[in-house]
């Protein structure tokens, strides 16, 4: 059989990831861009269709994509091409991005929630292999979920299923971007973490060793911190390991999947954030389960958003 090629593109809240890859689960060719803000749902969309060309453009050593597979920070409706929110992307509705940009670039343009590309990639290519049902918490500038099941993910009634990061883990709670407060990612996302460690600090300096002023401070800046001792910083990582744990817990009853996943960039914070919340997610369950509650990172990195996307492209 002939090798086919995608073009998967993974747009988060700060950058934007495009991949060639061929049907065999092979990246051949990446570029990130960093994301930009917009005024309007056009310019997106207008943003988004330049990126997408240029990336071809550049590599036509390649023979034509099967199809451009966009992974959208934000719920989608994948079966009509649109997103309904994008509350870290200039907080639009009801963008109408596949149409546009099948209009632009000539091929098929899949459009799916990136936590759902990301967990579709782990499942193809990464730690969910061989696994009959796995949940993937996206820990990022927000906070993205999906549900996979025999390699299907499982969308809902409305494309919105998997949206763990707007579930509330703590009535009154912090607000969140989506508006409510409480939610899950208005505690354990790098923004959250972040905003948590400048309100406890009252924007004091960083030490340089995690990564400079306050200005420039970062998620991984703060735990960071927190493994060299620092106090403040110490209390904003175990609350939002303490959150993170109850998400985890609210999963396992809810949909009990063989495998919970945990990747994003926030992951990197690894078992010191990490463990704490499998062990208050295990005090949580029901006690005679509480050794099924298996928690892994995931493998693929930054490439997971990009193999689930094209994942999707070659399907029939």
């Amino acid at each position: 059989m002939k090798r086919q090629y995608c073009v998967g593109m993974d747009l988060g809240g700060t950058n934007v990831r495009l991949g060639i890859v061929d049907s065999r689960g092979q990246v051949l060719r990446r570029r990130r861009v960093k994301m930009a803000r917009f005024v309007s749902k056009a310019e997106l969309s207008d943003w988004l269709g330049m990126i997408l060309g240029e990336f071809i453009s550049a590599n036509r050593d390649f023979p034509p994509p099967k199809a451009a597979v966009v992974g959208f920070a934000g719920p989608t409706r994948s079966s009509a091409g649109t997103v309904y929110y994008a509350p870290n992307v200039g907080r639009f509705t009801h963008i109408d991005v596949g149409r546009r940009l099948e209009r632009a670039l000539g091929l098929p343009v899949v459009v799916e929630n990136d936590a759902n590309c990301a967990a579709l990639g782990e499942f193809w290519r990464g730690r969910g292999r061989g696994a009959k049902s796995l949940f993937l918490f996206t820990l990022g500038t927000g906070i993205g979920g999906s549900f996979v099941i025999d390699g299907d993910v499982w969308r809902g009634e409305d494309g919105i299923a998997g949206e763990i990061g707007h579930t509330v883990v703590m009535a009154g709670g912090p607000r969140c971007s989506c508006g409510k407060s409480g939610c899950l990612e208005a505690l354990v996302s790098a923004t959250a973490i972040v905003r948590d460690y400048r309100e406890a600090t009252r924007g004091r300096a960083v030490a340089a060793s995690a990564g400079g002023a306050a200005g420039a401070l970062t998620a991984k800046a703060v735990v960071d911190l927190a493994r060299e001792g620092d106090r403040a910083a110490r209390a904003v990582v175990r609350r939002a390991s303490w959150a993170l744990g109850i998400g985890i817990a609210n999963v396992f009853h809810l949909l009990n999947p063989e495998v919970i996943l945990i990747g994003g960039g926030v992951s990197r914070a690894g078992s010191f954030l990490i463990r704490p919340a499998v062990e208050e997610a295990r005090r949580l369950v029901f006690p005679p389960l509480r050794a099924r509650v298996k928690v892994k990172r995931t493998a693929l990195g930054d490439d997971a958003g990009i193999l689930g996307a094209a994942y999707l492209g070659f399907r029939p």
